[in-house]
């Protein structure tokens, strides 16, 4: 291992240092002697071990041990500071270089034991299932596509019409009448050839539907951009949960973005909702489910171009959380069990509205870590 310094700022003064990764947090430092610098200038260009570093502030006239040097770097490291530079690499210059703005975020919340190439890695080998290729889901679609996740698997019925340019950016008018899933796979391919794309002009009618793509697909996570019909939302979470694949859901209410997600054994589900609205249906939503609609909206899609740019960049940032959660220091999922809202006709502020996990509900105990834990 062989630490090196991540970019950062640091001002020194009468034997302080202030020092930045993130500008949001600035760390001070007492460094009477000037030996913290000296340290953190050594590490810069990533090649000394603990041991060469102790030897050269030796050099400069400062009192260091390999021990004493081992137990700053741990704290550098702490903070997010280091990362590895004897690291393996598993990417060639081409892809360095094609993904290097994914690599720089990585490199936010990656450490000595997690190098910066690893996120990106687990991309590569990852499997979306994305259901929808209309406004929502083309523009998942290219976030995922940007963001190098190596095999997308498309589901949509639904032909190019001319009312989507407004917000469809994967399509052509040579291409009206055309089947969407089709043609966004020859534009995700086109954008990268090493993607492995597979799509189904196919509609989702039933669990069973849901079930069968997972069985033959086997994602990793699951995207659903479909809002129609209003029993979607509980065939994909019966299915997913059961098949223990996370899902994250996106949409529009009116003008209010929102998403949300499901992770399988872990968190609320959608029918945990559904059950949850019902109770609430003896109290404040009476009149929503009592009394009789003598007036129905007609429904219809606001997404503008800009709303579905932001909700899909929404949806594609939690499926890549959901991707690499299990690596230490990357950020975990936001909308497992919860609405994230997003107040598209104001000033775009966020509010998070969770929903409780219902300990009798049928679908989650159908989760297979809830099954492992109800047999042992």
């Amino acid at each position: 291992m062989i630490p090196r310094l991540k970019s950062l700022n640091c001002l020194a003064h009468d034997g302080e240092l202030v020092v930045s990764l993130d500008p949001k947090v600035r760390v001070r430092v007492a460094d009477p002697d000037g030996r913290v610098l000296a340290l953190l200038r050594l590490l810069l260009d990533g090649t000394r071990d603990v041991p060469a570093l102790a030897d050269a502030l030796r050099g400069q006239g400062f009192a260091a041990t390999p021990p004493d040097v081992q137990g700053v770097v741990a704290q550098l490291d702490g903070l997010g500071w280091l990362e590895d530079a004897a690291a393996p690499s598993t990417f060639d210059d081409h892809d360095r270089e094609r993904y290097a703005s994914n690599l720089f975020w990585f490199d936010a919340f990656t450490t000595l034991d997690v190098p910066r190439e690893e996120p990106q890695r687990r991309l590569r080998d990852a499997h979306v299932l994305v259901l929808g290729a209309g406004g929502l889901g083309s523009a998942v679609l290219m976030n995922l596509a940007g963001l190098g996740v190596g095999a997308l698997t498309v589901v949509d019925q639904d032909l190019v019409e001319l009312r989507n340019f407004a917000r469809q950016f994967t399509y052509t008018e040579a291409e009206v009448g055309q089947p969407k899933a089709l043609r966004v796979a020859d534009w995700l391919r086109a954008f990268d050839q090493s993607l492995r794309v597979e799509a189904e002009r196919r509609r989702v009618e039933s669990t069973q539907d849901v079930a069968d793509l997972l069985r033959r697909v086997r994602p990793d996570v699951v995207v659903s951009a479909i809002d129609e019909p209003d029993e979607v939302d509980r065939w994909v979470n019966a299915a997913c949960v059961a098949a223990g694949v996370p899902f994250v859901r996106g949409g529009l209410a009116y003008t209010q973005g929102l998403y949300w997600a499901v992770d399988p054994g872990v968190s609320a589900c959608r029918e945990c909702l559904e059950r949850h609205r019902e109770r609430l249906a003896d109290g404040i939503d009476r009149e929503a489910v009592q009394w009789p609609r003598v007036l129905q909206q007609q429904r219809v899609n606001r997404a503008i171009g800009p709303v579905a740019q932001v909700l899909g960049g929404f949806v594609a940032l939690e499926a890549l959380r959901f991707l690499t959660a299990d690596l230490p220091g990357m950020p975990r999922p936001v909308s497992a069990g919860r609405y994230q809202l997003v107040d598209l006709a104001g000033d775009c502020s966020t509010r998070a509205d969770p929903w409780p996990a219902d300990p009798a509900c049928p679908v989650c105990a159908t989760a297979p870590a809830r099954r492992t834990a109800a047999a042992a």
